[in-house]
């Protein structure tokens, strides 16, 4: 009886040994890593234009203060509902500043710059509570069409808003005894 085991066959393929496999694995491994790298650098660096949620945020700041002018020459009845919407635009601003700068890996800003009316322009008559409607309306629309464009939180933001604009254009400020 031998008291050793038969080794591999000479003229046989080489036996695959755990060592050889792993090495061979990770050189595979770092490959795909390598690879994904320049593809996604490669990636990144084609991104045109400016984020979409600049526009949103443009438009809530314009709903907040357009609804904030209105309130001040509003009916009585009418004018806490305006208020409201000008503070519910205001957190939509803040919501997307915050994933603006989250995307952009910056910080949050603390304090926004608002813009100081000139004293040359003559100032605009006082915005209507039907104006306001109808900024809400369009940003409602603008934000649902961009919302299934985008994916996880920024789609979900998107759908807060235009759910919260069209809500408020239709319902929480239309004219009593209007159609809705």
């Amino acid at each position: 009886m031998p008291s050793h085991a038969p080794g591999p066959d000479p003229g046989s393929a080489p036996a695959l040994s755990r060592r050889r496999v792993l090495a061979g694995g990770g050189r595979g491994l770092l490959a795909l890593a390598l690879i994904g790298t320049a593809v996604t650098a490669c990636g990144s660096t084609g991104s045109s234009g400016p984020d979409p949620l600049e526009a949103e945020l443009s438009a809530a700041r314009a709903d907040s203060e357009l609804a904030a002018a209105a309130a001040k020459s509003a009916p009585p009845g009418i004018a806490p509902a305006l208020i409201e919407l000008s503070a519910v635009r205001a957190r939509h601003a803040t919501a997307l500043v915050e994933e603006l700068s989250r995307a952009a890996g910056q910080p949050t800003p603390t304090s926004s710059a608002a813009a100081t009316p000139s004293s040359a322009a003559p100032p605009a008559p006082a915005p209507r509570p039907q104006d306001v409607i109808a900024a809400l309306r369009r940003s409602g629309e603008n934000a649902a069409k961009l919302a299934p464009t985008l994916s996880g939180y920024r789609a979900g933001l998107l759908g807060s808003i235009a759910a919260a604009c069209t809500t408020a254009s239709t319902i929480g400020l239309a004219p009593a005894g209007s159609p809705r």
